[in-house]
């Protein structure tokens, strides 16, 4: 018996509200007031630096998705191009880094909420982890149009927000704009990085979206303009109006700043943002994560029943697996330092996206035909892979160390697991043996 497809259910708006709320949480939310204490005012180009240095990466992963548009992602890119093993290396972490940004999303969720009801963080993060996963074992497109509905409230009430607070921004607050100089920026465009990542957790989705071609490029583009503008002017308002001795360190600058010039009534709204915001980046993260299960399943680099599809054609046992997982890390473990770990292992996918790209266009398959080519190849990869080359040691050593661990992992698993199962041979392989027989054709002239 074949292959069964997931139903092409996704439009643009679903693109855009996967990708945009996928984005729009913590670092919005959380991570304002510490990156300021790391680069004053400045943090406002930090931000916007972030957002451009993850462009390599949108431009590869949209090319990949619409030359493969299946489930996975990444994984199914990377598995393809590089071969299973970095396939298995970069699933793994990814799936991982999915996890702990939607645990995070979660226990955020937990902490805002926990403001107007009588429960516990931890409690109300582990209610919701349910609620999600009852609606993606009911369909992507039910959850989607969730996602999409979230989504709109949350813009309409951070266009309040900015359409009234950048009234009351205090020029004088901005000077120095630099205190802590030139080499305060990067290292704060790497912390913010975070922010960022969910914007290509759709590729996840890619087989469920119609005309991928368009509807992937068009609605990644746009969801990144408008959180990059979000992040800007809300990072703005937080340094044009609140003192620094109250913004630095802040984990609820948005809150305290509509304080400042709306009140309770401000606050009220901001919190209602945040749970959305969190919300979003909740269900997002599981559909996503998911996927990566999903796909692996489908390839036996993980057992083979996580492919498995309900009665209504979703990844029933990949969602209940990541859902295990989710809850496992809600009640276990301390959220500060695994978001800067899964931060890490992003942007080291990102570099190896970009490889992939590079890879794929070099090889010279003929059926590589991707619906949409990457700008300025190769010289865009090269940028994405340089930006991981200098934004990795930025965060941290534990990190890299851990991340180091999970590679380890990965390849330990290939070998006692996956490389047994004969999976097929990847585009670097082609690509090699091309390169040997043209060096053979050489010497035989020469």
């Amino acid at each position: 018996m074949g292959k069964k497809q997931m139903k092409k259910s996704l439009g643009l708006l679903d693109v855009f509200a996967i990708s945009t709320g996928a984005m729009i949480s913590s670092g919005f939310f959380l991570l304002p007031g510490i990156a300021a204490s790391k680069a004053g005012p400045a943090v406002i180009g930090a931000y916007v630096l972030a957002g451009f240095m993850i462009l390599p990466a949108l431009f590869s992963i949209v090319e990949l998705s619409t030359a493969m548009p299946r489930s996975g992602g990444t994984y199914f890119f990377i598995s393809r191009s590089l071969g299973p093993m970095f396939g298995t290396i970069e699933g793994v972490g990814d799936w991982l880094a999915l996890i702990l940004k939607c645990s995070i999303a979660l226990v955020g969720l937990g902490v805002y909420l926990a403001t107007l009801v009588n429960l516990s963080p931890t409690t109300i993060a582990v209610v919701f982890a349910l609620v999600f996963t009852f609606l993606n074992l009911y369909g992507a497109k039910e959850s989607s149009s969730l996602q999409i509905g979230m989504v709109i409230a949350l813009m309409g009430i951070l266009a309040l927000f900015i359409g009234k607070g950048i009234t009351q921004i205090e020029p004088v607050r901005f000077s120095p704009f630099m205190p802590y100089g030139w080499n305060s920026i990067l290292p704060t465009s790497g912390f913010v990085f975070v922010s960022f990542i969910g914007l290509t957790k759709v590729a996840s989705v890619s087989e469920e979206v119609k005309n991928p071609s368009r509807n992937l490029p068009l609605g990644m583009i746009l969801s990144l303009i408008a959180v990059t503008i979000v992040y800007a002017l809300g990072v703005s308002i937080v340094v044009g109006v609140l003192p620094k001795d109250q913004l630095y360190g802040s984990l609820t600058p948005i809150s305290d700043a509509a304080n400042v010039f709306a009140g309770p009534i401000g606050v009220m709204a901001i919190t209602i943002a945040a749970i959305l915001a969190f919300a979003t980046t909740g269900n997002a993260g599981l559909m996503s994560a998911s996927r990566y299960l999903l796909a692996m399943g489908r390839d036996r680099t993980l057992p083979h029943f996580l492919s498995r599809f309900s009665k209504r054609r979703t990844p029933r046992n990949a969602i209940l697996v990541s859902t295990v997982m989710i809850l496992f890390v809600i009640m276990t473990f301390n959220v500060e330092g695994i978001a800067k770990l899964a931060s890490t292992f992003q942007i080291l996918v990102f570099a190896i996206v970009n490889i992939a790209v590079i890879v794929m266009r070099e090889s010279n398959l003929k059926s590589y035909d991707p619906g949409f080519k990457s700008p300025l190849y190769p010289y865009m990869q090269i940028a994405g892979i340089l930006v991981a080359v200098v934004l990795i040691p930025e965060m941290g050593f534990l990190s890299m160390l851990f991340t180091l661990i999970l590679i380890s992992v990965g390849v330990i698993w290939y070998n006692l697991y996956v490389r047994h199962k004969g999976i097929g041979v990847s585009a670097v392989s082609r690509a090699a043996e091309r390169l040997a027989e043209r060096l053979l054709q050489n010497d035989a002239r020469a």
